[in-house]
């Protein structure tokens, strides 16, 4: 009988932490890539609250958004490393291609 009973708790806690449990929000910086109006955008986020929504690409005129999630993603790595390193997160064009965002015209 307590065989059975400790089977059946340690099937209970293993469905509790694998379904039921949410995993927990990421701290720190992070972000988010969405589908945006006019192309993807990202969301920089601290502690899981938006500290930056950018659905358009910064420098560009126009409310267009990046043509793919990787380069959202890109454009999102960016910002954070400039947060990182202490500079100002916005830019234009000319850094978003020094970074590989955006193709050299």
């Amino acid at each position: 009988m307590v065989l059975l009973a400790a089977c059946l708790f340690a099937a209970g806690s293993t469905f509790f932490l694998l379904v039921i449990k949410k995993p927990a929000p990421q701290q720190g910086l992070h972000y988010n890539v969405f589908k945006a109006e006019n192309g993807w955008g990202y969301d920089v986020l601290v502690n899981e609250r938006i500290f930056i929504h950018q659905p358009f690409i910064p420098g560009k005129p126009g409310n267009i958004g990046y043509n793919t999630q990787e380069e959202a993603a890109a454009g999102a790595k960016t910002v954070i490393e400039s947060l990182k390193s202490g500079e100002n997160p916005m830019f234009g064009q000319k850094k978003e291609q020094r970074s590989g965002v955006l193709p050299a015209q």
